[in-house]
């Protein structure tokens, strides 16, 4: 994940080469109508490097025209990326109970998607990210936001799914680091 070590013999002489390396974190905010998703490529310090982000916007056609949608184009962008892991949003209670299920497919198809990239799947709830960016698990969309622009240095704060699903990868990241820091299990 962040260490890469060779082999290398020279005559008699056999050589270690540990070069350090990188991890990329694919996150992903699933939505029915717009699905965002954030890229980004962390070392081993914990430099935070902004790849990519977006939002795939699948408007008001057919639900299920809407899925493949998401699932063809999340597909596209981690075969294009081949992250580490794949972060999604845990589902959330909804009051309306036909959002909360077609959500639900969305996230599923976002799911499908991550698992068959072969990375990592890991999963945290809105809260969760909120209190590792912010400090406070009830901060606003534009608290998230800033905190994303702040802390890869972006020029402007990225649109709302955008923005979420960076802040997933940037949690994950941050947990990771934490975790190879104090050399013990964090639970996910």
């Amino acid at each position: 994940m962040f260490y890469c070590i060779e082999r290398a013999f020279i005559g008699n002489i056999n050589f270690v080469i540990v070069r350090l390396s990188y991890m990329i974190v694919f996150g992903i905010d699933p939505g029915s109508v717009y699905t965002g998703f954030g890229v980004i490529k962390t070392s081993h310090q914990g430099d935070m490097q902004h790849l990519d982000s977006g939002r795939i916007c699948c408007g008001r056609r057919c639900f299920s025209d809407r899925l493949t949608l998401i699932y063809t184009q999340l597909t596209g962008l981690l075969l294009e990326y081949k992250p580490d892991f794949v972060v999604v949003e845990q589902l959330f209670v909804h009051k309306n109970v036909m959002s909360a299920l077609k959500l639900g497919h969305a996230r599923g198809v976002a799911v499908l998607a991550g698992n068959q990239s072969g990375a990592d799947l890991v999963e945290y709830t809105p809260r969760h990210v909120k209190k590792a960016l912010t400090g406070y698990g009830g901060a606003n969309k534009d608290q998230v936001g800033y905190m994303v622009k702040m802390m890869l240095s972006l020029p402007v704060v990225p649109v709302s799914d955008a923005a979420d699903a960076l802040a997933l990868a940037m949690t994950h990241a941050q947990i990771i680091r934490t975790q190879r820091l104090t050399n013990k299990e964090v639970s996910l």
